[in-house]
């Protein structure tokens, strides 16, 4: 039996608050770590206020204290959050803050690195600063960054068809390429989504599937799936099942009655694109 140890720990970060009047001799930090922020996960990290010769200094709840957070290259700002006063007049939380960021807060944000900065209500109701490090450096840079789940992929966006006549049904019908299912990713229950584009159409949509390696261009398909619309405008969605290792997408526009045959778009409407996702 394997055993994969998991450690659990506290993200914590200095930030120097000097607000006293005592002159005090600096204690230089050479630097200030980078803060790494997880994204789409609720992400608490406590802040440790210090003053310029490395001491915990006192905060207390009646404060106010505010993290930024902003893009600095197109000069935008992100969010803003109040932090905790964890600071109960022990030891142990001395001078401790709380910073926390919902699921929601970081997830429509792009992976790349922000910067971040930390001001103080003062008791004259004016924000001041609360320096980053005992250079009086205002700002840190954050990395958001996402290490705990898989990137989506884009979906497969099918708008090109080739039409050909079906001797067996004596009907038009118009093919997509073979593309690639993605077999190596997918579990024996194997989810596949396909959102159909319509603008008044009047056909049979399929899905095909098949398991060559090398389809070509015939191609050895079986029918999947199939939906008939009738003048339908919108989106519709089709899923299917299975551990194909291509597929196809395949729409027969309806005939209209006395026509010869039923390549009449004026008829049949548009059939605009798939977007597809293995």
């Amino acid at each position: 039996m394997q055993e994969l140890p998991i450690y659990l720990y506290g993200n914590n970060i200095d930030i120097t608050l000097d607000l006293d009047s005592t002159v005090r001799g600096v204690n230089a930090v050479m630097y200030q770590r980078d803060l790494k922020i997880q994204k789409s996960l609720k992400n608490d990290v406590r802040i440790q206020f210090k003053n310029s010769d490395q001491k915990k200094i006192r905060i207390y709840s009646t404060q106010t204290f505010v993290f930024s957070m902003y893009d600095a290259v197109n000069q935008r700002s992100i969010l803003q959050k109040n932090l905790t006063v964890l600071d109960v007049g022990t030891t142990s939380t001395k001078g401790l803050a709380l910073l926390s960021l919902s699921e929601s807060d970081t997830l429509d944000l792009d992976r790349t690195s922000y910067s971040y900065s930390i001001k103080v209500l003062d008791a004259y109701g004016d924000f001041v600063p609360a320096y980053s490090n005992t250079y009086y450096g205002v700002n840190g840079t954050l990395h958001l960054e996402n290490r705990t789940e898989p990137v989506l992929r884009d979906s497969v966006n099918v708008n090109t068809f080739t039409k050909s006549f079906n001797a067996d049904i004596n009907l038009y019908e118009h093919k997509s390429g073979n593309i690639y299912a993605n077999p190596e990713y997918n579990s024996n229950t194997a989810l596949h989504t396909a959102a159909v584009y319509l603008d008044g159409y009047r056909g049979t949509f399929s899905v095909e599937g098949t398991l060559d390696n090398s389809p070509g261009a015939s191609g050895n398909y079986t029918t999947i799936t199939s939906k008939t619309y009738a003048a339908f405008t919108g989106t519709d969605f089709v899923n299917f099942n299975g551990n194909y290792t291509y597929v196809r997408f395949v729409h027969t526009p309806a005939q209209r009655a006395g026509e010869v045959d039923n390549d009449n778009p004026s008829y049949y409407g548009i059939f605009d694109k798939v977007l597809y996702r293995s």
